[in-house]
Parts: structure tokens; C-alpha cells; sequence
């Protein structure tokens, strides 16, 4: 049976270092959620390779909004990469360790920062329960384009249903066996990432 707070230890971090660890996850939240997530969303809107939405206008009535896939997939993907990321790296670690290693400080480090990008991602489409600025006016204020937004807003929320699906499959698979626990997650993962993105795709795919 896992133990998550021995594998995770975190008395080994002085006062002082947890400080500067939770200060540095706060400014990298900070810095993501207001400069960086923002300036993702002009690439991803004037990208030719994803369809150059910024540029390119209304798609013709044979193409329809499907000329947008990529720049939905590309939003839909760029929404998750922190947890896909942390997910793969903790799990590329303990298939080469015990199940109740303790995790090496670096690792507990670079997983506390994803979760802190992760969190961005997650509050840029959160909405403002002020002005009740969704991603749709975060996106509009960002000056992307009409078509851009459409398809980044969709790709951004569906990355919801899949932070969903892929917590559900995580839990479900540590509740197994603890020598099946990594497959069954490396099983299960990629249909939490995929299955969203194909069932509330809309009229992009």
C-alpha cells in the first residue's frame, strides 16, 4: 500500500526552503497566468501550420470549422501539457523504483512547479467571479481572432474533461495491485488524454 507521505517526505525541506519553494510555485502561476498563457494564444491564433486564424478569416463552406482541428488540438493539448508532463515523469520514475521509494527532492520540486502551471491553465478559463470574464473574454482582450477563439476556447475546456478523465483513471489505477499500479496508469492515461478530445471535438473533427 502506497504511503504518500513518506514518499513524499516533505519534512526533509527546512522552513525557510518550503518558503521559497511555495514563493517560487505562487510567481511561476503569476508569470503563466498573465504573460506567458496570454502570449500561447497569439502563437497558437497567427500559427500558419495550425491554420493561421488571425489571418485567414472565415473558412469556405466546404471546409467548414474542421480547417481549425489543429488549432483546437494544439489549445486542447497546450491546456494539459503541465499534467501530462508531471504524469509522465513521475511515472517514467517509478517504473524503476519500489512503490514506496522516497521521491528524489529535484523530482518533488519539478512536480510542485507543473501543478503550479497546471493550476494557471486551469484559472486562465476559470472565469472571474467579479466580471464574469470567462476564457471567451479572456481570449477576446487578448486580441485573438474570432475564429481563433473559437476553436482555443473549446480545445481549452474540453482540456477540463480530460484533467477529469485523468484523475479518475489515476485513482483507479493506484488502487491496484502496487506491482500493476504503473501499467494500469500508462494503460488508462492515454485514453483519459484521447477520448475527450475526439467526444467534445464539435464541428472540429
Amino acid at each position: 500500500m502506497n504511503r504518500p507521505a513518506q514518499v513524499l517526505d516533505l519534512d526533509r525541506f527546512t522552513v525557510t526552503a518550503k518558503r521559497w519553494v511555495v514563493g517560487a510555485a505562487i510567481g511561476v502561476w503569476l508569470l503563466l497566468l498573465f504573460v506567458v498563457i496570454p502570449e500561447i494564444w497569439t502563437l497558437l491564433d497567427r500559427a500558419e501550420v495550425l491554420g493561421a486564424a488571425a489571418t485567414s478569416g472565415t473558412p469556405s463552406a466546404a471546409a467548414g470549422d474542421s480547417v481549425y482541428t489543429k488549432l483546437y488540438t494544439a489549445a486542447y493539448l497546450a491546456s494539459i501539457a503541465p499534467a501530462v508532463l508531471g504524469v509522465a515523469t513521475y511515472l517514467l520514475w517509478r517504473t524503476r523504483r519500489g512503490v514506496e521509494e522516497r521521491l528524489p527532492t529535484a523530482l518533488v520540486v519539478s512536480l510542485l512547479i507543473l501543478v503550479a502551471c497546471q493550476a494557471a491553465s486551469v484559472t486562465a478559463a476559470w472565469g472571474d467571479q467579479y466580471t464574469g470574464a470567462a476564457i471567451g473574454e479572456e481570449l477576446d482582450s487578448a486580441d485573438i481572432s474570432l475564429w481563433g477563439r473559437d476553436a482555443m476556447e473549446r480545445g481549452w475546456y474540453v482540456g477540463y474533461a480530460a484533467l477529469v478523465a485523468g484523475a479518475a483513471a489515476l485513482a483507479f489505477s493506484f488502487s491496484r495491485r502496487p506491482r500493476q499500479q504503473v501499467w494500469w496508469a500508462l494503460g488508462l492515461t492515454p485514453l483519459a488524454v484521447g477520448v475527450p478530445w475526439v467526444l467534445l471535438a464539435g464541428p472540429y473533427l
